[in-house]
């Protein structure tokens, strides 16, 4: 399946929806339409609650009727009518962030991201003021939908909900900055990541290493490879984190950075971003610059 979470613009009510073809269809209205029990649940058209909680109750057989053709035009979903959220609960998730791992790493390495800065699909991006080497990082990433706790790979793999791409925005010369004091990367991160535009399950991906990435930027290719050339897999890494953090339904992990996947260099302010993960999908966006700090010390 492909799953999607968006904001109805009329009504500023966010909502699950199938993709399928390009299309995006209402699942509210597609449980209403054919009759399903979910249609009257109080509190069933929350992304958390229906993908996450109850592991996409209901879901494959709606799926199954739109790739049977059955497709109601009522619940279809017309895209200057919404707003693209990131496939996850902002709220409820705790987004961490794997690698990059130097050749021979004897263990996986991570850091905790700021998941009240995740954006969905074709958002803007405010840089921090002053930034003048904004970049991209090209992640896959995945949603869990079991708590995890000192857990197998094996144990990993079934607790995946379903798999999208992330953007790992970047401060280069924050960053930089940063590094050469010893501090943590934090600010140079922190203030934005994307992901979507669509979660899409296991079942219908299959193994992921070998899928193809491609980066475009002002519709020029700047990148392609594939995402599995990681010192670790993800199953791995998961595990290993596991052992030291207490992981829940719903958290956000980013794979890694993609071979590849990164400019190293100045991307354009107003430049239009798009990253793409085979049978995944295409996610776009656009780096600007940030308003100006405010005062903050005192006088």
């Amino acid at each position: 399946m492909r799953i999607a979470h968006v904001l109805q613009l009329a009504t500023s009510t966010p909502i699950v929806a199938l993709e399928r073809d390009g299309a995006l269809y209402d699942v509210a209205e597609l449980d209403r339409h054919f009759g399903t029990k979910l249609a009257d649940i109080r509190g069933v058209s929350d992304f958390h609650t229906r993908v996450v909680a109850l592991r996409c109750a209901g879901l494959h057989a709606l799926d199954d009727r739109l790739l049977s053709g059955d497709r109601p035009a009522s619940t279809h979903l017309h895209p200057a009518t919404i707003l693209w959220l990131p496939p996850c609960a902002t709220d409820r998730a705790a987004y961490i962030q794997l690698g990059p791992y130097a050749h021979g790493a004897e263990r996986p390495w991570y850091r905790f991201g700021n998941s009240r800065a995740l954006l969905g699909h074709a958002a803007e991006i405010p840089f921090p003021p002053l930034e003048d080497r904004p970049d991209y990082e090209l992640n896959l990433a995945v949603v869990l939908g079991e708590d995890l706790r000192r857990a197998t790979p094996e144990e990993v793999e079934r607790a995946i909900a379903g798999y999208t791409v992330l953007n790992d925005w970047t401060a280069r010369s924050l960053e930089a900055r940063s590094l050469v004091r010893g501090l943590p990367p934090s600010e140079a991160k922190d203030f934005a990541t994307q992901l979507g535009p669509v979660l899409v399950t296991p079942d219908e991906l299959g193994s992921v290493e070998a899928l193809r990435t491609q980066v475009r930027v002002d519709a020029e290719t700047r990148s392609c490879s594939r995402v599995g050339e990681w010192t670790f897999s993800l199953a791995e890494s998961v595990a290993y984190i596991s052992n030291h953090v207490e992981l829940r339904a719903g958290d956000v992990i980013g794979a890694g950075r993609v071979f590849g996947g990164s400019a190293d260099q100045r991307v354009p302010y107003g430049a239009s971003v798009e990253l793409m993960i085979e049978r995944i999908g295409r996610m776009s966006g656009k780096p600007v610059c940030g308003p100006a700090l405010l005062p903050w010390r005192r006088r």
